[in-house]
């Protein structure tokens, strides 16, 4: 059967394409080129496939399968791959610049803190260094009588006080370099134990004051402590945080400007004594029968008794205000001390001050005499604040306390 096929297979192609023969006639000659079966069939499939093959050429771009256009699609996505990876990798730079602004940012931060806190110390030693007031628990006197600590007898309404070491130990941040980290803590336990210092100091300061029965916001509201200048904001990372370490250098900032406000008014409240010899009481303040005509009358001060020509002296530091003879006072000097304070010393004998001559609490002003309206030597020796007389012992018991 095979054979059938192939037989009639070869009939057939040699029905289709038998042989032939071409003739070519070229200058008188004639040449022929035979085309045989095997030849014809040769070209008749080499132009079947060319044309198989420009069919489905065709079919594909019809059908969008064009290899140029898959050539500009892979272009396209590694394009858009490379856009990618480009933007991601700025985005990763942006961050990196974000997080190296926001670390140099902390650290400036962390910098003005430690600033701030090594300033505040040495506020504190210099305040310290230059204050004169030293804590006491008693002061023994000739006269063998023993002065509590003027704190036991504060008037004013007290808070208990919180641990400041331990107050300061709770704020140290444990995220940061324990370098660092150990610098802080050591920054808090002096600012604790300074804090302490001061808080000691003003505690004692105003119970000494209240000790006068003055109220010492009013003292110190006669400071004359003006201050001004331009307003400069606080423009730094510290301030907008508001971080605990900022918090409490400002309000340790803040103790520490009423303690040295108030050692000021210390040395402006006339707490010492006016007679620098052996002295003693000869009338007190306030109602007494008058030396000279035997009647009812005030007594605007304290009078002292000793020899003539005792020595007299400033019982604050000040500036005089008045040197020379005053009617019934006699030779006498006014000293303003500052903080509202005037204190008068009168019927001197002699005077060693000029007016306008500033003066140290314990500096010889005069000398004790008689001038004036009295009976024997003697110092009449007053106080004013704010221009109304006040009872000077009050200021002498409080003296007491200061050392």
């Amino acid at each position: 059967m095979l054979n059938d096929i192939r037989d009639e297979c070869r009939s057939r192609i040699l029905h289709y394409l038998p042989e032939r023969q071409i003739y070519h006639r070229t200058g008188g000659e004639v040449h022929y080129f035979v085309l045989t079966t095997r030849i014809q069939l040769a070209v008749v499939s080499t132009l079947t496939v060319v044309a198989l093959w420009c069919v489905l050429t065709m079919g594909s771009l019809i059908l969008g399968n064009n290899p140029f256009s898959a050539k500009i699609k892979s272009s396209q996505e590694l394009q858009a791959e490379f856009d990618r990876r480009v933007a991601d990798a700025e985005a990763k730079l942006q961050n990196a610049e974000n997080l190296i602004a926001q670390q140099r940012q902390t650290f400036e931060a962390q910098t003005r803190e430690f600033a701030e806190a090594t300033d505040t110390i040495a506020q504190f030693v210099d305040s310290t260094g230059r204050s004169t007031m030293q804590p006491i628990t008693a002061v023994e006197y000739a006269s063998s009588r023993v002065l509590m600590d003027p704190r036991e007898r504060d008037v004013l309404p007290r808070r208990p006080r919180k641990d400041l070491r331990k107050m300061a130990a709770l704020e140290i941040d444990t995220d940061i370099d324990p370098n660092v980290q150990k610098l802080k803590i050591t920054q808090n336990e002096i600012l604790a134990e300074a804090e302490a210092s001061t808080l000691d100091r003003i505690e004692r300061n105003r119970a000494i004051v209240g000790e006068t029965k003055l109220s010492v916001d009013t003292i110190l509201k006669n400071g004359g402590f003006g201050e001004g200048g331009l307003f400069v904001p606080m423009d730094n990372d510290i301030a907008k945080s508001g971080s605990s370490m900022a918090n409490r250098v400002a309000s340790i900032k803040a103790r520490v400007k009423e303690a040295e406000a108030l050692d000021n008014a210390m040395l402006s409240i006339p707490f010492g004594i006016p007679v620098a010899s052996d002295h003693y009481r000869t009338s007190a303040y306030g109602m007494r029968k008058d030396p000279m005509n035997g009647r009812p009358a005030f007594h605007g001060g304290v009078d002292f008794g000793a020899y003539r020509g005792a020595e007299i002296v400033a019982t604050a530091d000040g500036i005089v205000k008045f040197s020379g003879r005053n009617g019934g006072y006699g030779k006498s000097v006014e000293i303003d001390h500052g903080h509202g304070f005037v204190t008068r010393y009168a019927h001197l004998d002699k005077i060693h001050v000029k007016r306008g001559a500033r003066v140290k609490k314990g500096e010889k002003i005069g000398a004790m005499g008689s001038t004036g309206r009295s009976t024997a030597t003697h110092l009449h020796y007053e106080v004013f604040f704010q221009g109304h007389d006040y009872d000077p012992d009050k200021f002498l018991k409080a003296g007491n306390y200061v050392q």
